[in-house]
């Protein structure tokens, strides 16, 4: 008779782990899907910003000439026949000027200890 109790008692405690084991894991699968999807939206708000403002662009592309030329300027690198286009040389930088010798301390003449 206690030999069955104990093996029931082991089964119980046996489902009891194995069930608090698939709920933790289950917990923490579900926390993680969590993060992911939080991402996710956030990602897509951005991305929704960045279409609205995409369309906003083509739509100022469509109406306004100036915003045409404005855009040829930026992304072609185009020029009206009006302008004068100047191309600056590229900054070097100066070489260092050579390291000096430290001088000696005030009071003190070359050569002395």
């Amino acid at each position: 008779m206690r030999s069955r109790r104990r093996l029931l008692l082991l089964g119980a405690l046996v489902v009891l782990s194995v069930t608090t084991w698939g709920w933790w894991s289950g917990a923490r699968s579900v926390r993680e899907t969590r993060r992911v999807v939080e991402r996710l939206e956030a990602r897509r708000a951005e991305l929704e910003r960045r279409n609205r403002d995409l369309v906003r662009q083509i739509e100022a592309l469509r109406r306004d000439g100036g915003a045409r030329e404005r855009a040829a300027r930026e992304f072609l690198g185009v020029a009206s026949p009006e302008e004068t286009i100047v191309v600056l040389p590229t900054p070097t930088a100066l070489p260092s000027p050579p390291a000096q010798a430290p001088s000696p301390p005030a009071g003190r003449r070359p050569g002395q200890v």
